[in-house]
């Protein structure tokens, strides 16, 4: 069967990517094939084809751990596939599968190795994934925002695993408007903390809407920071990078209190935690499921694209833009 894709062969910004036909791949023990329906789209996705430093810097590392990656040629890294989280209807179950069945309607999300190692990708008529990444998708949510859930769900769940996120929590999240921060807004929220939101300021009443207290980074950040609560800041997520874990430091917070999605030399130097989808459990996917399903967390889309190459390259062109209010994504069927 011949399996529509989106790859790139270099790396390079969207307009690397390409549109291709490629072979159905065989199942392999503990996979089932999944007929994708909708792609929900993740910064990590472009900072992955893009080659970002950040992501160099991880696989150089990984290589320090297991020297034998030394002697794979840069041809073995392509081609590469896109996109990460995914919602669609298994059509196929491999040996081995036990949670799931033929027709089952899922969403779940391709779990990789730090860096630029994983050649897989989402954007694809069908894919073969394991079951460990995979979860049923509640009645209630339709494919599209479904699509949405795979990474946030590891990512803010084991983000806060790693901080210790509890009730008594004053919690700062940088990039709070995001895909990935309003939904980290909203957890920490139902999880009872007092949640700071950095964003613009168009997005203040947004972040209102969600719960945090609203801190546009137009101001002068760290004094506006300090006097959003009464109470002390004692915990820091950042979900954009850039200087954030630096402001988180400059706040007083200790290195264990704070977490970032964007690894650095300097957050290693410094004690703070590269985390995310790397602390996570299976149980992540279905906490935030049963949270939307209850009414505490809104899953909310940016804007819905079509599987074209052209529409592909426009989401993500939009995405870098980082002006995006929650999440885009691709739609393939339905």
């Amino acid at each position: 069967m011949v399996v529509q894709a989106i790859q790139y062969s270099r790396f390079g910004d969207e307009e690397v990517l390409d549109l291709v036909n490629i072979k159905s791949d065989s199942l392999k023990l503990n996979q089932v094939r999944v007929e994708v329906h909708a792609v929900g789209l993740n910064p990590i996705d472009y900072k992955t084809f893009e080659g970002a430093k950040p992501l160099r810097f991880l696989s150089f590392m990984t290589k320090l751990r297991k020297p034998s990656r030394w002697f794979e040629s840069k041809s073995s890294l392509f081609p590469r596939g896109v996109g990460r989280d995914f919602a669609g209807v298994i059509t196929e179950v491999g040996e081995g599968v036990n949670r799931f069945a033929v027709g089952d309607k899922v969403f779940g999300t391709m779990i990789s190795d730090p860096g630029l190692r994983t050649k897989r990708g989402a954007l694809a008529t069908e894919v073969c994934v394991n079951e460990s990444e995979i979860v049923l998708k509640p009645e209630m949510i339709d494919m599209n925002h479904a699509a949405t859930m795979g990474v946030a769900s590891l990512t803010v769940g084991g983000a806060f695993r790693k901080i210790e996120l509890n009730s008594k929590d004053v919690v700062v999240i940088s990039a709070a408007a995001g895909g990935i921060g309003s939904i980290a807004v909203q957890y920490a929220v139902a999880k009872g903390a007092t949640v700071i939101g950095i964003a613009s300021k168009k997005n203040s009443d947004y972040l209102k809407s969600l719960g945090a207290i609203p801190v546009a980074y137009e101001e002068n950040i760290q004094n506006a920071l300090l006097s959003a609560s009464t109470k002390p800041i004692t915990k820091f997520l950042d979900c954009y990078g850039s200087d954030y874990v630096k402001l988180a430091f400059s706040l007083g917070l200790k290195g264990t209190a704070i977490g970032t999605l964007v690894p650095s030399p300097y957050v290693m130097i410094k004690g703070a935690h590269f985390t995310g989808p790397r602390h996570s459990t299976y149980d992540d996917f279905n906490t935030l499921a049963e949270m939307v399903s209850e009414g505490k967390v809104q899953l909310n889309i940016d804007q819905v694209y079509d599987f074209s190459l052209k529409s592909v390259r426009e989401a993500y062109r939009s995405l870098k833009s980082g002006h995006t209010r929650g999440k885009k994504v691709v739609k393939l069927r339905g």
